[in-house]
């Protein structure tokens, strides 16, 4: 039976291994080309870690080969074959019930990316995993039973940290695999294996079709945000005139600065971020992604936009961010209370950005792999808020 538990940006569990589900065979593998997982033994496991490539990572849109940073072998989808399926064993289900919330549909897909053998010594630094797509939302980890010690996974996102201790977790009579189901954007690691090896399979999470995620995942939030939001719409002083409330994101989300559509995030908002979204709509604001730019040595003057820039191609520039983007874009200048010269869209932060889009680092790609042409990128959302005479509140 399938075990798992929730936290947010993740689902963990155990699910038994299927008898004639458990091979596992390369091309590359000489001696030994099949591997039952259920019952594995030494020189084959071995002889799988000596068919791997070293591992590299993504940065700045390129492979690197650093061990001081990276130590695992790999093995692509395209090199080997198994019958391992996550929709099968209900895992799918589970990501789709757990990690989304339920959607009460098929709504996701799982691709598989790629083997990796952790031996004594390996381990995988803290990293982000990289964007395939654009419609890439989560990444999927199976940790098939080997018998090893250390390479947990620790996993870090607003302030959170959480340690899944895998080897533990496949330690079981019969066999089980361990699985880890998380967002894309969340920053995890592999911690050194003492001994063994850790093998795994890893599926990229894509949405199958673009719904949006319809249940908040932490109720406790979204209370606290309906209380608050509805204290300020009822006060006459707060955007008397009207304006917007701009909510900074909990996660990243991957895009194409060519192709991508801001509309589209909509509907692939993560976590607390749909929490957000649905509880500006339930009080009848109208909710827009925008992408946020603002100039690096300016903490105030800024614009939105409804798609991204890619400045790869802008040319030479000799203005600030917020002026280029205004002339040549199709930018909305947008100020806060605290500005002395007014000047387009008043903005509340309800929830400050810690990261803006520039001129310099707008696409800084970094991850478990180069990048195929889709990043993360800054986005916030957008509450257009009615004068407080709209709102039905009296000045």
């Amino acid at each position: 039976m399938l075990v798992c538990s929730t936290q947010p940006g993740r689902t963990l569990g155990t699910v038994p291994l299927v008898r004639s589900g458990s091979y596992f065979s390369s091309r590359h593998c000489t001696e030994h080309s099949m591997i039952n997982f259920f019952k594995p033994t030494g020189s084959q496991i071995v002889d799988l870690a000596k068919a791997c490539q070293p591992a590299t990572f993504g940065v700045d849109q390129k492979d690197v080969l650093d061990e001081s940073y990276r130590k695992a072998g790999k093995m692509d989808a395209n090199n080997f074959a198994t019958q391992f399926s996550p929709s099968d064993l209900g895992m799918v289900a589970a990501i789709e019930h757990h990690l989304l919330r339920g959607r009460g549909e098929q709504t996701i897909r799982a691709e598989l990316y790629k083997l990796n053998v952790y031996g004594p010594g390996a381990f995988f630094k803290s990293h982000v995993d990289t964007p395939r797509s654009d419609t890439m939302f989560g990444s999927l980890v199976i940790v098939l039973p080997t018998v090893h010690e250390g390479g947990s996974l620790v996993f870090r996102h607003d302030d959170d940290e959480w340690t899944f201790e895998s080897a533990k977790a496949v330690k079981m009579d019969p066999p089980q695999a361990a699985f880890a189901a998380f967002f894309s954007d969340v920053e995890h690691e592999v911690l050194p294996v003492t001994s063994g090896y850790r093998i795994t399979l890893t599926y990229n999470l894509y949405f199958a079709k673009a719904t949006e995620v319809v249940t908040v995942e932490n109720t406790k939030i979204d209370e606290t945000l309906k209380g608050s939001l509805d204290r300020l719409l009822k006060d006459p002083n707060f955007l008397p005139n009207g304006g917007a409330l701009g909510f900074g994101l909990s996660h990243k989300y991957p895009i194409n600065p060519h192709s991508t559509s801001l509309r589209d995030i909509l509907g692939r908002l993560k976590g607390p971020d749909a929490a957000v979204k649905q509880l500006c709509e339930s009080f009848s604001l109208k909710v827009a992604a925008k992408a946020i730019y603002r100039d690096e040595d300016d903490n105030r003057g800024a614009c939105l936009l409804n798609r991204f820039f890619d400045f790869r191609y802008a040319g030479e520039v000799d203005c600030s961010i917020v002026d280029y983007l205004s002339q040549y874009g199709d930018a909305e200048k947008v100020y806060d209370e605290a500005d002395d010269d007014p000047e387009g869209l008043l903005v509340v932060w309800a929830k400050s950005l810690e990261k803006v889009n520039q001129f310099e680092d707008s696409y800084i790609a970094y991850g478990n792999e180069a990048t195929l042409g889709c990043v993360y990128g800054e986005v916030c959302l957008i509450a257009t808020v009615p004068s407080a005479d709209e709102r039905g509140v009296q000045v």
